[in-house]
């Protein structure tokens, strides 16, 4: 029987190992290669806040039936989201938001044509099988917020009213 023929393999010689070198000493206190970033106050960027507490806030959930198109703005800013949402919110206790997704807020009359907008959307989406959380308002203390808000002029222009912003962003005034 012939099988294949024996290839010849090189010898084996076992790896040299480096003798290990001592660790290096640590640089003098005064001769810092590098500035420490951490130890210095970030003075360029405003300080961002990211989430507010409920309760300091005073949200508060306001019925829809109480709305009114005549409704002048009040000392609250409104918010529209979903039952789920609110629970959430509830539940967590705090009210997040950032720059990159802020939070969007209006004066009173511009609730219901946001509520009339979104109500058109969750009708597509129930014509499409999909089972949509019914939209719920709640509102916050506005003084409490205004200097974390900013104007949001493609809305304010879609809808007539004045919608806001919250960053997190302290305006400087």
């Amino acid at each position: 029987m012939t099988g294949l023929p024996l290839i010849p393999t090189a010898p084996r010689h076992p790896r040299r190992r480096r003798p290990a070198a001592p660790p290096a000493p640590p640089p003098p206190p005064g001769a810092r290669a590098q500035p420490d970033l951490f130890a210095a106050a970030a003075a360029d960027r405003p300080h961002a806040l990211t989430y507010l507490d409920i309760a300091g806030l005073g949200l508060a959930v306001v019925p829809a039936r109480t709305l009114r198109p005549d409704d002048g703005p009040d000392g609250y800013l409104y918010h529209i989201t979903t039952t789920t949402g609110m629970d959430t919110l509830r539940a967590r206790g705090t009210l997040l938001f950032s720059p990159r997704a802020p939070l969007v807020l209006t004066e009173r009359p511009g609730i219901l044509p946001w509520l009339a907008n979104m109500m058109e959307v969750m009708e597509s989406d129930c014509e499409a099988g999909h089972r949509a959380d019914s939209p719920v308002v709640f509102r916050v203390k506005r003084f409490v917020i205004d200097r974390l808000l900013e104007h949001d002029p493609d809305r304010t222009r879609e809808y007539g009213v004045s919608f806001f912003l919250l960053t997190g962003l302290a305006r400087q005034e």
